[in-house]
């Protein structure tokens, strides 16, 4: 019988069964059980700290998510940065920094500052 849940995930862990066969444990605030995920389309759609409405079935030992949407108030978390993203946005703060050390007590604007700190950028990224 499967029922409408409410779940906000806090791991996931892939594993495989005996047969070879691949499997996501869930663990869910709130709950001592885990919950199980044998569709690998639906564990794609789990992210770590987001709430769903999720159809789960099975026994009470072994509850399994079916399919899930995400809460109606829950947004989706935004999308962790690649790693060459977060380095331009390492060395776009440090430019800044840089720039805003070096003009510290003086008296130029804003739009000074920043195109001061795009050309320290540019010099970084060579």
């Amino acid at each position: 019988m499967a029922q409408e849940r409410r779940v906000t995930v806090e791991h996931i862990e892939e594993r495989t069964s005996s047969e070879g066969k691949r499997y996501w444990r869930v663990k869910v605030a709130g709950e001592k059980r885990s919950y199980f995920v044998w569709d690998p389309d639906v564990a794609d759609a789990l992210v770590v700290g987001q709430t769903y409405q999720a159809t789960v079935n099975g026994s009470a030992e072994y509850p399994r998510i079916t399919s899930v949407a995400f809460a109606d108030d829950a947004a989706p978390a935004p999308a962790a940065p690649t790693p060459g993203e977060r380095e331009r946005r390492m060395l776009r703060m440090s430019a800044l920094r840089a720039a805003a050390d070096v003009l510290h007590g003086s008296a130029v604007p804003a739009s000074e500052l920043l195109a001061y700190a795009e050309q320290l950028l540019a010099w970084l990224e060579q």
